[in-house]
C-alpha cells in the first residue's frame, strides 16, 4: 500500500513538471509598456478567446509572393483591452498618440498606431493562432507548363510562423509579422507646448524628425490635391454631418521632405493647443486608406479659416478623434531598434507643463 502511493506521488510530481514543460515550451507573447495590467499570454491562453477569421494574400513589397492564407486569431484590440491601455504622468489624456510596437523572436519589429488599432473593425488586425492555406480550386497542369504554376503553389505548403500579427487590409503584407513573442505600448512624451488659444490658428506648419530636410509650409495650392467627402462624427460630440474637404495627401508632404520608408517610423502632427495624434507609416504607405489621409486647406469649397489654416483629415477612421484642427507641426519619428537596446530608439524630452485651462482646450478640439 505504502509502494502504492509513493508512485502516484511520483506520478503525480512526473505530470507536473511534464505539464510545466509544455507550457514553458509553448510560444507566449508579452504585453507591456503604457498598460496597467502586463500580460504574458500562451498558445493556450490565446485559444480560450473567441476568435475571428481574414484572408491574406501575401505579396511583400520586394514583389514576393508567400502564399494567401485563411488566419484564425483574437484581435490585437482585445488583447490591448485586456491589458487596460492607461497613460501614465501626462498632459495629454487620450490615448491617439500612442505607438504599439510589435517584436518577434529574430529581432524584426513593426510598429502600428493606438487609432489602427482602435478605430477601424476589429477583425483588420488580429494576432493569429491557426492558418490553413486557400488551394486552387483547379488543377493547374490543365491550363500550364509545371514550371509555369509551381513557383504559386510552393508557398501554400509553407507553415506560417504562429503567432502572427495579421494586418489584413494592408496591400503589401510587410507588416504581417510571424512568431511575434512581444507587444508594446509607448507614449513619445513629446516636448509640446500647450497653450490656450482665444482662436485656435496656425499660419504655417513644419515637416522635422527623422527627414533629409525640413520643410515650413504656408501654401499647399501648387501640391498634389485630392477631394474628399467624409462623416465627421467624434467619440465626445457624436456627428456632425457630411464634410467636404480638399487638400494635399500627407504621404506626398512627408516623401517631399525625404522620409525613409521604414515600418518602425511614425508621425505625430499636433497643433498649438498640445493636441496630437499619431500616424504609423505602414498604415500611410500600406493601407487603401492611407491616400486619403490629408492635409486640408478648404472645407465645403471655402479656404480654411475657424480652426485653420490646415487641418489633418483621417475620413476613413470610425471615430474624428485624430482629425488635429490647425496644424503647426508633423514630426517623422524612428522607432527603429539599435543592436544591443532593449526598447524602441526615442529621443526622451523633457515634457512642457501645461498652461492652466489647456487640458480644457485639448479635450475640446474634437
Amino acid at each position: 500500500m505504502k509502494k502504492t502511493g509513493t508512485l502516484i506521488c511520483s506520478l503525480c510530481i512526473l505530470l507536473f513538471w511534464y505539464g510545466a514543460a509544455l507550457s514553458f515550451s509553448q510560444p507566449s507573447i508579452s504585453i507591456t509598456g503604457v498598460v496597467n495590467q502586463p500580460l504574458n499570454l500562451t498558445m493556450d491562453d490565446l485559444y480560450r478567446f473567441e476568435s475571428v477569421g481574414v484572408r491574406l494574400n501575401e505579396v511583400t513589397t520586394d514583389r514576393n509572393y508567400h502564399g494567401a492564407f485563411s488566419y484564425f486569431g483574437v484581435p490585437l484590440r482585445t488583447l490591448l483591452n485586456l491589458a487596460v491601455v492607461q497613460k501614465k504622468e501626462t498632459d495629454f489624456s487620450k490615448p491617439i498618440d500612442l505607438a504599439v510596437v510589435v517584436k518577434n523572436k529574430e529581432g524584426k519589429q513593426t510598429v502600428l498606431s493606438w487609432g489602427e488599432i482602435f478605430y477601424r473593425n476589429p477583425a483588420e488586425v488580429i494576432i493569429a493562432i491557426n492558418a490553413a492555406p486557400i488551394m486552387p480550386h483547379r488543377e493547374c497542369a490543365n491550363c500550364h507548363q509545371p514550371e509555369a504554376y509551381t513557383q504559386w503553389l510552393a508557398p501554400l505548403k509553407r507553415q506560417p510562423g504562429l503567432p502572427k500579427l495579421v494586418v489584413a487590409n494592408d496591400f503589401y503584407s510587410d507588416r504581417s509579422l510571424e512568431d511575434i513573442s512581444a507587444i508594446e505600448v509607448i507614449d513619445l512624451h513629446p516636448a509640446l507646448r500647450s497653450q490656450k488659444m482665444p482662436e485656435l490658428f496656425s499660419p504655417t506648419f513644419t515637416v522635422t524628425g527623422a527627414v533629409k530636410e525640413t520643410l515650413k509650409i504656408s501654401d499647399i495650392t501648387s501640391s498634389l490635391r485630392i477631394e474628399i467627402l467624409t462623416k465627421q462624427i467624434g467619440d465626445g460630440k457624436g456627428y456632425h454631418g457630411l464634410k467636404h474637404f480638399g487638400g494635399a495627401p500627407l504621404r506626398e508632404i512627408i516623401r517631399n521632405a525625404g522620409i525613409e520608408p521604414d515600418l518602425n517610423t511614425v508621425l505625430l502632427i499636433s497643433a498649438p493647443d498640445g493636441y496630437r495624434s499619431l500616424i504609423s507609416y505602414g498604415e500611410l504607405l500600406f493601407a487603401p486608406y492611407g491616400r486619403n489621409i490629408i492635409i486640408a486647406d478648404r472645407a465645403d469649397d471655402q479656404p480654411l479659416k475657424k480652426n485653420g489654416k490646415f487641418i489633418a483629415v483621417l475620413p476613413d477612421d470610425l471615430s474624428a478623434d485624430r482629425w488635429v484642427k490647425s496644424v503647426e507641426k508633423i514630426e517623422v519619428i524612428s522607432l527603429k531598434q539599435k543592436t544591443g537596446q532593449t526598447g524602441p530608439d526615442i529621443m526622451r524630452k523633457e515634457k512642457i507643463p501645461s498652461e492652466k485651462g489647456a487640458g480644457d482646450a485639448l479635450i475640446e478640439q474634437k
